[in-house]
Formats: C-alpha cells, sequence, structure tokens
C-alpha cells in the first residue's frame, strides 16, 4: 500500500483545506448568508466528532487511511459516519490495506464527468466490527479485494452500490 505522505505533505494539504473553508465562510458572510456560513461551521464540527470517534476505536492504520483518503482519491469526496465505540485493533491492518485495495480499483474505473460521493460507515463493537462502503455510480462488476480475515458482502441498488466488509466468521 502506497500511502506514504510525510507529516509536513498532509498538514500542508490541511492547512490548504482549512483556509479554503475560512474564505467560503468569509465570502458566504460578506454576502450576508450566514446561513451558508454556519451550515460549513456544523458540517466541520460534525465532522471532527466522528473523527474523535474515529479515534477511540484504536485501529491507527484504519484511522490514518481514513484521515489522508480525500488528498489520495480527490476525484471522490468521502464522508464518514462513526457509530462503533470499540474497535478491533487485530484486524486494523487489514481493514486498512481492504480499504487500499478496493479503491485503487475504483479509481481505475472513475468517470472524470462523474461527482462521486462515498460514505464510509463503521459501526459494530470489538470483534463485530464492520464497515459499510456506499459509492454513487454503477460498480455491479467491481468486486471488493479481501485479505482472508475480511469477507464482503455487495448490494447494488440503481445508482449507488454498496459493500459491508466485516471480520471473516470462523467455522
Amino acid at each position: 500500500m502506497d500511502m506514504t505522505k510525510s507529516v509536513a505533505q498532509s498538514l500542508r494539504h490541511a492547512r490548504h483545506d482549512f483556509l479554503n473553508e475560512l474564505q467560503l465562510i468569509s465570502m458566504y458572510l460578506d454576502l450576508e448568508k450566514p446561513e451558508k456560513a454556519q451550515a460549513i461551521i456544523r458540517a466541520h464540527a460534525e465532522a471532527a466528532v466522528q473523527l474523535s470517534h474515529l479515534s477511540a476505536l484504536h485501529m491507527p492504520q484504519m484511522e490514518e487511511w481514513l484521515l489522508v483518503s480525500k488528498w489520495r482519491f480527490p476525484e471522490i469526496r468521502f464522508v464518514l459516519e462513526v457509530s462503533a465505540r470499540t474497535g478491533n485493533p487485530e484486524l486494523d491492518g487489514a481493514f486498512a490495506r481492504t480499504l487500499e485495495a478496493f479503491f485503487q480499483s475504483v479509481r481505475a474505473e472513475l468517470d472524470p464527468y462523474v461527482e462521486y460521493v462515498c460514505t464510509i460507515s463503521i459501526f459494530g463493537e470489538g470483534p463485530s466490527l464492520a464497515a459499510e462502503v456506499s459509492l454513487n455510480g454503477d460498480w455491479a462488476s467491481l468486486e471488493f479485494p479481501v485479505e482472508s480475515a475480511i469477507n464482503a458482502t455487495k448490494a447494488c441498488e440503481g445508482d449507488r452500490s454498496k459493500w459491508t466488509i466485516r471480520a471473516q466468521m470462523e467455522g
């Protein structure tokens, strides 16, 4: 998995994004559209809560993958939802490598004229931790590459596909 970004590179990306968002807030305030500025602030506050929940899972490789995914895959807008309160550290690397392999497969099939939005929902607790990946577009032919410790199920509904990845059940 080639995720190598230095801390300085990651912070440069974060700083750039942060300044862009501040400019948007300032612009909306100058245009006397405070509700739009407040919506941006609320969205960032909610994202911060989700990142706090992600950190509490104690799965640093998956956390890092999710934190830098928007810069590594700028063609996709990622939305993170974390309802789990305990993670599965034993499968940390397997989850991160599975997400990486999947999005590398997706990248090869992206249409440059489509806006892609991907919601990643992490739910369950400990050994039953799972992640649902929901991506707009017709992905019926795309398989989710998984490691032996992980399994994936797919559901395609019109112009949206969902994959649920979780620990492989024993037996």
